[in-house]
C-alpha cells in the first residue's frame, strides 16, 4: 500500500466513490501493518530517531516545494540537501491564519480546496472519506480560531497506529494492556464526525486490535453512566473533566466498572483529576496530548513523570514568545510542529500551536530515548452548571459553532438560563439557525426554556497572554464540589 500511496501523492488518481466500509476495512489492514515497526521505534536511540526525522524532513520539504504553490514561494531559499533540524529554524513559522487564508495555495492536491473540505464537513453525518482517500477534521484550538485540517490515507493510519503501538509496547511489560486479543474500549469524547477523536474511533474500531464504543460527551450524564456500565470496558478514554465525574460516580456506587487502562485526552490532566481516578480504580493512567494538526503529540507510559514527545512522526520545537528555543525546566509560550507523515494535501512546516509545555531533563525509566515534557497544566475548559440540567460540557457549544465555516473566533459566556455568544465572522452566518440548534441541544440535556443570545463582533478581548478564553462560566462558590466530588481516601 505504501508504494501505491507514494505514487498517488505525486499524481492524484481520480476514482469513483467507494463504499465506506470497504475503504475502512482496507484502511484497517494498512493501520495494523504499521504497529510492529512503530513498537520497535519506541526503543530506537535518539541519534537514530533524529537521522530518520531529518530524512523525512528533507522529503517533506522537497515535496512541498514541488507541489504546493504557497510553500514553493515560502521555501524558495531552502537548500533541501543541507536541511537539518538545526537549520529548520531559519524557515519562518506558519500560523492557523496562514493555513485558512491560503488553504488552496497550500494544498498539494488541486481537488482539495477549502470549499471542497468545508462542504465535506458540512455534509458529514458519520465518518466518511473525501475522494476515497482523505479525512477532514475541524478544530477550534486553544485560541478559539476555527481551523480545518486534512489527513492523507497513509498518515491517518500511521497516526492512529502510534496510539495502538504505545498500548502494545506497554502490554509487553504489563499484563494490564491488550496483548490477549482486542481491547474493549469506551470513548467518552466528541460524537461529531468532524472532530478527530470521533472520526478516528469510528474509522479504526477493530476486532483484531481494539473495539472502541463511542459514548457522546453531549449525552446527559445519567445516560453516559448507563452506557459505560453496560459496556464494562477494559479501557476508558475521555476528556479529563468527564473522567473526573466518572471517578466520582464510581466512588458513589453509580458506576461499577474495573478498567485496566484509563486514557486522558484533549484537556489537561490536572493533579486532582489524576488523584480521583487513582482512588476510584486500580488502573494504569495514560495521559495523551493530541492536536488536530499533529494527532498524537505526546503520551505518558506510567513508568516515569510526564509524557514522551512523538519524536518519531513530528518535529516539535519548544519555544518562547519570540520563537527562540527554551531549555528544560522553562515553560514554553508555544510550539512549532512539522508533521513528517502527513505530507499531502496540506504540508505543515513549523506550524504554530499555542500550547504551553515544559521539557523535562533526563530519560524515562521505561528505556525510551524520546524527549519528555511535563503534564500540560493549561486551562481546563469549564463546564457550565445549570440547576435543572446539571453540568453541560463545552463541547455542546464547540460542536455546533465549529460547523460554521465563517465563524473564525467565538466566546461563550454562561447565563442563568443559557449563554450569550460573541462571534467574529468573515462571511454570512445564519445566526437564527445556530441559535435554534443550540436551544435544541440544551433542551435535550434537560435545560428548561434555554435562552441563547448571539452577537457578531469585530474582535473579542483576550487575556494578557494573548489567548482567548472561549468558555466563561457563572461564578459558583461550591462549583468544584458540585461538579466533581473530591475523594478523601
Amino acid at each position: 500500500m505504501a508504494t501505491t500511496m507514494q505514487q498517488s501523492r505525486s499524481k492524484p488518481v481520480e476514482t469513483s466513490p467507494m463504499d465506506y466500509e470497504a475503504l475502512r476495512l482496507r484502511h484497517l489492514v494498512d493501520m495494523r501493518s504499521h504497529i510492529p515497526t512503530l513498537v520497535e521505534r519506541f526503543d530506537w536511540p535518539a541519534e537514530r530517531l533524529k537521522a530518520d526525522r531529518e530524512a523525512r524532513l528533507r522529503k517533506l520539504v522537497t515535496h512541498a516545494k514541488a507541489h504546493s504553490a504557497w510553500h514553493r514561494k515560502r521555501l524558495a531559499g531552502v537548500d533541501v540537501q543541507t536541511l537539518t533540524e538545526e537549520t529548520l529554524k531559519h524557515i519562518p513559522p506558519m500560523s492557523k491564519a496562514d493555513l485558512m487564508d491560503h488553504f488552496d495555495a497550500i494544498s498539494t492536491d488541486p481537488r482539495v480546496t477549502r470549499d471542497a473540505s468545508e462542504t465535506h464537513l458540512r455534509n458529514l453525518k458519520s465518518d466518511a472519506y473525501l475522494f476515497d482517500r482523505y479525512h477532514v477534521c475541524a478544530s477550534g484550538g486553544s485560541t478559539g480560531r476555527r481551523g480545518v485540517c486534512v489527513w492523507d490515507w497513509e498518515a491517518w493510519s500511521e497516526g492512529w497506529a502510534m496510539f495502538v503501538a504505545h498500548l502494545a509496547r506497554l502490554g509487553a511489560r504489563d499484563a494490564t494492556s491488550a496483548t490477549r486479543g482486542p481491547l474493549m474500549g469506551a470513548g467518552i469524547c466528541a460524537q461529531d464526525p468532524m472532530h478527530m477523536s470521533s472520526a478516528l474511533q469510528a474509522c479504526f474500531t477493530d476486532p483484531a486490535t481494539m473495539l472502541m464504543h463511542s459514548v457522546p460527551i453531549t449525552l446527559p450524564f445519567e445516560q453516559i453512566l448507563a452506557r459505560v456500565n453496560a459496556l464494562q470496558p477494559e479501557m476508558v478514554t475521555g476528556y479529563p473533566s468527564a473522567l473526573h465525574r466518572l471517578a466520582a460516580a464510581q466512588q458513589e456506587g453509580q458506576l461499577r466498572i474495573a478498567p485496566k487502562v484509563v486514557v486522558s485526552v484533549s484537556e489537561p490532566l490536572l493533579p486532582e483529576i489524576r488523584l480521583a481516578i487513582d482512588a476510584a480504580w486500580d488502573t494504569r493512567i495514560l495521559n495523551f496530548w493530541a492536536t488536530t494538526e499533529g494527532m498524537t503529540m505526546g503520551m505518558s507510559c506510567g513508568f516515569g513523570p510526564g509524557m514522551h514527545l512523538n519524536d518519531d512522526q513530528l518535529v516539535i520545537e519548544v519555544v518562547d514568545v519570540d520563537g527562540n528555543p527554551v531549555p528544560p525546566g522553562v515553560r514554553a509560550a508555544k510550539i512549532y510542529v512539522t508533521n513528517l507523515i502527513n505530507i499531502d494535501p496540506l504540508p505543515l512546516i513549523r506550524y504554530e500551536i499555542t500550547d504551553e509545555v515544559t521539557l523535562l531533563e533526563g530519560r524515562c525509566p521505561c528505556g525510551s530515548s524520546r524527549r519528555l515534557v511535563d503534564d500540560i497544566q493549561g486551562r481546563l475548559d469549564d463546564g457550565f452548571i445549570y440547576s435543572d440540567a446539571g453540568v453541560v460540557h463545552p463541547h455542546v457549544f464547540r460542536s455546533r459553532l465549529g460547523r460554521e465555516r465563517h465563524v473564525v473566533e467565538y466566546r461563550v459566556t454562561q447565563t442563568q438560563r443559557g449563554a450569550t455568544i460573541e462571534l467574529c465572522c468573515n462571511g454570512h452566518v445564519e445566526l437564527e439557525g445556530v441559535r435554534r440548534g443550540l436551544i435544541g441541544d440544551l433542551q435535550r440535556l434537560g435545560l428548561v426554556d434555554p435562552q441563547i443570545g448571539l452577537t457578531r463582533v469585530d474582535a473579542i478581548e483576550r487575556v494578557v497572554s494573548g489567548k482567548l478564553r472561549r468558555f466563561v462560566p457563572l461564578a459558583h462558590p461550591t462549583r468544584v464540589h458540585h461538579v466533581f466530588k473530591e475523594n478523601s481516601r
